[in-house]
């Protein structure tokens, strides 16, 4: 890959298996190399995972339709203005369909989840400095990534976040697991709204994301499986829900400030 340095292929321990390619420095052709990368899988039947870190710089307003643009100046943080026109950017690389017109306008489904019309399905999250999207070729797909850089005490939390099930599995932790054993809870329980389309709204004390398996099968609200993204020793967790038939990922991890 021209101007990347220390690329590395890693191949985590996961049943559905993972292809990760890890990136240190931006590389000039990044957009074009993620589309391969994303074609590639697709072609597979596969996802395709794109994460980055620190690249809020790369992000294209030119890409975006003027009412994107008129949402963006509406931002009061300059963080959430770079992370939306980075999250419009990377989308537009990924599914926009070859030919079609720039910019290309995104669509809103029925609980307000944005589409791009005769595109593959995909889902963005974004927290702190990162920002992560997942594609699929048509099935249903959810991503959430997060620095729990404000969690405080994750304890005050549990009786509105988990299942019953979910909260006894923390709560008989070792003392020293029981946190990451939270946010593990949280950011698949996110995942599976945002795969589904609703968001929040749900009720998150109603969803046993199963904690005691690394890559359980749901059947509620939908049939997805759950995977815990490799992030090695970055101090984020992230986690995909996808359609169970889907026989692996592919996934890039940009640290674009290192």
């Amino acid at each position: 890959m021209n101007g990347a340095t220390g690329v590395q292929e890693l191949t985590p321990a996961v049943r559905t298996g993972c292809r990760l390619t890890v990136i240190h420095a931006m590389p000039a052709d990044l957009w074009q190399e993620a589309r391969r990368l994303c074609d590639d899988a697709l072609a597979r039947g596969s996802s395709f995972v794109a994460i980055l870190r620190g690249a809020d710089a790369f992000g294209d307003e030119s890409l975006l339709v003027d009412a994107d643009r008129q949402r963006a100046s509406r931002f009061r943080l300059a963080g959430d203005r770079h992370n939306f026109v980075l999250g419009r950017t990377l989308v537009h690389h990924l599914v926009r369909p070859c030919g079609a017109p720039v910019p290309y306008a995104f669509s809103l489904g029925r609980h307000g989840k944005p589409f791009l019309p005769d595109a593959p399905a995909y889902n963005v999250s974004h927290s702190g400095r990162w920002l992560a999207c997942a594609v699929s070729s048509g099935e249903p797909i959810g991503i959430d990534i997060e620095t729990f850089a404000r969690l405080g005490d994750y304890r005050d939390l549990l009786p509105a976040i988990t299942h019953a099930a979910e909260r006894r599995h923390i709560e008989q932790a070792p003392a020293e697991d029981r946190q990451a054993l939270f946010k593990r809870c949280w950011t698949r329980k996110e995942a599976v709204l945002k795969a589904i389309g609703t968001g929040l709204s749900d009720k998150l004390q109603a969803i046993d994301v199963c904690l005691d398996h690394d890559e359980p099968v749901l059947s509620h609200p939908a049939r997805l499986r759950l995977i815990d993204l490799p992030m090695g020793k970055e101090p984020v967790t992230a986690a995909l829900a996808q359609a169970p038939s889907m026989p692996g990922i592919v996934m890039m991890l940009v640290l674009a400030d290192t």
